[in-house]
């Protein structure tokens, strides 16, 4: 009868005499893992791109709908950043507002900061904002969403930006009728014509495209976002200035 040394598994036999590998040669097996290397450092985005894409996705879905997992997956980055940087969806929220708004806002506000008649101001305002609107599309559809219910996102939105804004804009109307007619508007009117009767031509650019062209006038002849934005600020003045 054969010895059970000489039963023994030929395969277990050959790995115990193999000779041990030195400690520090062993191979490192590195698993590779799909999808975009994820950044986890705060210093591994730039802040406006951040804010951009998270505003984007607020104005595009809505609050509720907008998740920062899906946030951070647009940006290449862990969900882990946004959580740390954040703490919260409202907070990223407000951060993204601020930031757009602030940056948006600056062409406008320099018609108040001129030494011209209020008259001249109140002209160049309602052309700066007509001209505002040809870029300002996704403001106008985050204030339209929110605008819509009552909420504590529609509170910030107005404490922080359209009430300054409109007292601002009270001033000046007054001001201009103190010294000749106006067309009696209202200013919270006329916010809603320029943000969003005004904003409406170029954020619906697909429905533009299949209207008719015009035949009358010089219409016709109207080349460019710029040179529309400045029509329809002559059309509004010539309706708010009565009498002029």
């Amino acid at each position: 009868m054969a010895s059970s040394d000489s039963l023994a598994d030929p395969v277990s036999v050959s790995l115990a005499e193999k000779p041990p590998v030195p400690e520090g040669d062993a191979p490192v097996v590195h698993e590779r893992k799909r999808g975009r290397p994820k950044a986890d450092t705060s210093a591994s985005i730039d802040e406006a791109h951040l804010l951009q894409t998270a505003f984007a996705m607020f104005a595009a879905q809505g609050y509720e709908a907008s998740t920062m997992r899906a946030m951070a997956r647009e940006l290449g980055v862990s969900h882990n950043l946004l959580n740390v940087r954040f703490g919260r969806k409202s907070e990223l929220w407000k951060a993204a507002v601020d930031w757009r708004l602030a940056e948006a806002a600056r062409d406008v506000e320099m018609a108040f900061a001129t030494g011209a008649s209020s008259e001249d101001q109140l002209r160049d305002l309602v052309h700066r904002f007509c001209r505002w609107a040809i870029a300002n599309s996704d403001i106008v559809a985050i204030s339209y969403s929110e605008g819509q219910q009552d909420s504590w996102r529609l509170d910030y939105l107005t404490a922080r930006f359209i009430l300054p804004f409109q007292k601002r804009l009270q001033r000046l109307l007054g001001d201009v009728a103190s010294r000749r007619q106006l067309t009696p508007i209202g200013s919270g009117a006329l916010m809603a014509i320029l943000v969003h009767g005004v904003s409406s031509y170029f954020a619906l650019g697909p429905l533009q495209d299949r209207l008719l062209p015009d035949q009358y006038g010089d219409a016709g002849n109207l080349n460019g976002d710029e040179a529309h934005a400045d029509a329809m600020a002559q059309f509004l003045l010539a309706g708010l200035l009565a009498g002029k």
